[in-house]
């Protein structure tokens, strides 16, 4: 008697749902097959491995993840650069094939493949690999009268490799300034830099209409006792077109020698002396006190001593007044930026149409979420608003600081007359350009083609990743991006966390890495990286653990600050550790000293 055939064991069951997973890959897959095809030829095996990750990323498959690593198998996690040859090499061990016939013919990549082709992609981006770590820094440049000489030293020694200018600020001649500062003493110190200008974008700012005198404040930086760290220092012009430039008769100038000193007379009836010494290309007032000039101030020049001339300072441009808003505060937002009522706050933004299609009930998000407020109506008058949270009981808002409409259905330009005057000095002067505030595929056609089309082979494209529009877009706007060469991605924390809520941040964030492997572009994780420590030279524990968790991407962004080489340092010794112990997401088990010995750690045993 014939007996009935013996059940299917788990493993042949567990096969049976691979195979059948595979096959849904390679189905879902032949539909974008167009849009594969459409990418550069180096990128083809990346569109076909993205194609696939779409795919598994569109299906629940937590349930068979736990039953393979129940099995000792690979649980898919870590598969994002390699995904359908990972389900070959399941298929081969759970059938007891010879492990050498998975994959032997494929138009996708493995394992080495993907690690290989995000390696490329991220040299031809950023440059040649750093010599001690794999992951790259990216700072972001000062002001012009910042950018010294000193400034490039502290910054290269300390390991930067891209300089970032972010053309939302300053002006063409500023950019050019910086930027051959810093490449000038690359080529000198003999490391290889890249330059990164960041295009304005669409984001929305609010000016502040209302003018209060100008005024000339630098302060001298102290340690915990009081004592002076670095002086004030502020740069002597003859016309003061920026914050912070002190301007004194023009025919001074030509005249003052390093070791003159200047007597100014402060707003409080007080003298004090600024040490004039040379900086760059000009000359700067160094004071031990905290400097404060108006117009027409009284100013001494003396040499040795001796008197020299006399004079006041010029004139100091008038500046937008900042205003001081607590929860519960109304304020107003409108073309004009005219308060309707006495002494009521108002803002203006030059975006009518953007204004009459905020409705009530929507959020207003000012200063990268510093300020929450909600619209409650608008009127001839403009939009109404109340605030509803802020970061601390009080905050005073400057004009020129973003706004964000996270609730509203709002259409941005994306390339405007700002956009065209950056990508042109970019195109002269950089390597790449960050496009700002990308929503659409179209976003990246409407700049690639135009880097295309100047013809400047290597130039490449940093796509920043800000918008609910650009995370609800991601698979066209990824298929789209490589269909050029050399491109990257930026995670741009903090206008994200803005336009999809701060409680989101993190899950958005591990995402954008993961499609980032996935069609192995190189990522670069920015805003508020150790920030406290460019700003004050100290790091808090929560920057220090963000710090960390950033070398899981291939580039990551500094701001500027007075402490951004200390910044930069910090940030180089912390990847160069963490790269012992983890690469993207896989754990890397190094010896531990925790493990083998019950002594205390010395200093420089992990």
């Amino acid at each position: 008697m014939e007996q009935d055939a013996s059940p299917p064991s788990d493993i042949e069951l567990l096969r049976e749902r691979v195979l059948r997973l595979a096959r849904r890959l390679d189905e879902d897959a032949a539909k974008r097959r167009s849009s594969i095809e459409a990418a550069l030829p180096q990128h083809r095996a990346s569109a076909l491995n993205l194609a696939h990750y779409l795919s598994l990323r569109c299906q629940d498959v937590r349930k068979l993840q736990l039953e393979l690593a129940a099995h000792g198998l690979s649980s898919l996690g870590r598969c994002e650069g390699h995904v359908r040859n990972t389900l070959d090499w399941l298929q081969v061990w759970l059938s007891g094939a010879h492990p050498t016939s998975a994959g032997t013919k494929r138009d996708y990549p493995d394992a080495a493949d993907a690690e290989r082709l995000l390696h490329t992609n991220a040299r031809a981006l950023f440059g040649p690999r750093p010599r001690d770590r794999h992951v790259y820094i990216m700072v972001t440049a000062p002001e012009v009268a910042a950018a010294s000489d000193e400034w490039a030293d502290s910054l290269l020694r300390a390991g930067a490799n891209v300089l970032r200018i972010n053309a939302a600020h300053d002006s063409p001649r500023e950019w050019r300034q910086v930027i051959e500062t810093f490449r000038g003493r690359a080529h000198s110190l003999g490391v290889p830099v890249r330059v990164v200008v960041d295009l304005p974008g669409p984001k929305l700012r609010t000016e502040i209409r209302q003018r209060q005198p100008g005024v000339v404040h630098l302060r001298r930086r102290k340690d915990a006792l009081g004592r002076t760290v670095d002086p004030a220092v502020v740069p002597l012009v003859a016309s003061a077109r920026a914050e912070n430039q002190l301007p004194i008769p023009p025919p001074w100038l030509s005249a003052l020698q390093v070791g003159d000193t200047l007597r100014l007379t402060d707003p409080t009836g007080r003298t004090l002396g600024l040490a004039v010494s040379a900086c760059g290309s000009g000359l700067v007032g160094t004071s031990s006190h905290s400097v404060y000039a108006t117009s027409g101030a009284k100013l001494i020049w003396e040499r040795d001593g001796a008197v020299q001339a006399e004079g006041a300072v010029g004139t100091i441009p008038d500046r937008p007044r900042r205003v001081s808003l607590g929860v519960g505060d109304r304020f107003l937002i409108s073309e004009s930026g005219q308060p309707g009522d006495a002494g009521q706050v108002a803002l203006a933004l030059a975006e009518p149409r953007l204004i009459a299609a905020v409705k009530s009930g929507e959020r207003v998000i000012l200063d990268d979420g510093r300020i929450v407020a909600v619209a409650e109506g608008s009127g001839p008058d403009g939009l109404r608003c109340r605030v509803t949270s802020l970061v601390k009981p009080a905050v005073r808002l400057q004009s020129g600081k973003g706004i964000a409409f996270p609730d509203s259905e709002l259409v941005l330009d994306a390339l405007g007359p700002a956009d065209e005057t950056a990508l042109a000095v970019a195109l002269e002067l950089a390597d790449a350009v960050g496009v700002s505030f990308v929503n659409t595929a179209t976003d990246v056609a409407r700049v690639g083609e135009r880097i295309r089309a100047a013809g400047k082979k290597g130039f490449g494209m940093i796509l920043k990743l800000e918008t609910r529009g650009a995370l609800r877009d991601l698979p066209a706007i990824l298929f789209e991006a490589l269909k050029y060469e050399p491109v990257g991605l930026m995670i741009a924390r903090g206008d994200l966390a803005v336009d999809v809520g701060f409680e989101r941040l993190a899950e958005m964030q591990e995402e954008l890495l993961w499609f980032g492997e996935a069609c192995h572009l190189p990522v670069v994780w920015a805003t508020q990286v150790l920030e406290s420590v460019a700003h004050s030279g100290l790091p808090t524990r929560a920057e220090v653990t963000d710090a960390a968790m950033s070398m899981r991407a291939e580039c990551v962004m500094l701001n500027k600050g007075p402490y951004i080489a200390t910044a930069n340092r910090l940030l180089a010794d912390i990847i160069r550790k963490m790269e012992m112990h983890q690469y993207k997401k896989r754990a890397l088990y190094r010896p531990l000293s925790l493990a083998g010995t019950p002594t205390p750690l010395s200093r420089g045993s992990l």
